[in-house]
């Protein structure tokens, strides 16, 4: 990441971001290159305890944010994810950032905010990534959660499927007692018919 560390300071000076104080946290940045190795954009992600904060976003060509963005984001979900954060914090105002999924949040959500975040400014963002009860579970307590709601799944599963049994046990009966039932007043209108039992038809001049 070092050698990101000079195109990192181009993108700040675009972007009129503060250079001296992002350079002693660079290695927060992720960052996307162009097929030459060069630095196109860069997206910080600073962490406290579970939570993130995404910040100081710099592009080499703001025209091209559409289609960087994505990629940012992309990188910042795998970071988060590997480092089972349970929400994210951000004060950039793009729409982008709405479009997936942050929202203001509610005054009891901010006051989760990390000290270490405030920035004294308004305009937060936020995303839950996971509940904050998981995030403290061990790794074998999580592995024991999923094992039981799986247990839980197949066991719904395997009621509906006897329910379905059920219904067409008793759909096939119905048939079944059609079937005889027909079959039975097909006999007795045949073996009528051949005693000369049936009514004679009337005919009306």
């Amino acid at each position: 990441m070092l050698e990101d560390l000079d195109q990192l300071r181009l993108l700040w000076a675009v972007e009129q971001l503060p250079e001296l104080r992002l350079e002693k946290t660079f290695t927060d940045f992720q960052v996307v290159e162009s097929a030459g190795g060069r630095v196109v954009a860069a997206l910080a992600l600073q962490v406290d305890g579970k939570h993130g904060r995404l910040h100081s976003e710099a592009f080499e060509d703001f025209g091209q944010t559409g289609l960087l963005r994505p990629l940012l984001w992309e990188r910042i979900q795998n970071v988060a994810r590997n480092r089972g954060l349970v929400r994210l914090w951000t004060q950039e105002s793009a729409p982008f950032w709405r479009e997936q999924g942050m929202e203001s949040p509610a005054f009891e959500v901010l006051e989760k905010l990390p000290p270490a975040f405030d920035t004294g400014k308004p305009g937060w963002l936020t995303l839950k990534l996971k509940d904050e009860v998981l995030s403290t579970l061990s790794p074998e307590q999580e592995f024991a959660l999923f094992q039981q709601a799986a247990r839980e799944d197949t066991e719904r599963l395997k009621q509906q499927a006897r329910m379905m049994k059920m219904v067409a046990t008793v759909v096939a009966v119905l048939f079944f007692l059609v079937v005889v039932v027909g079959g039975f007043l097909f006999l007795k209108y045949q073996e009528a018919k051949r005693e000369g039992r049936l009514p004679s038809p009337q005919y009306q001049r």
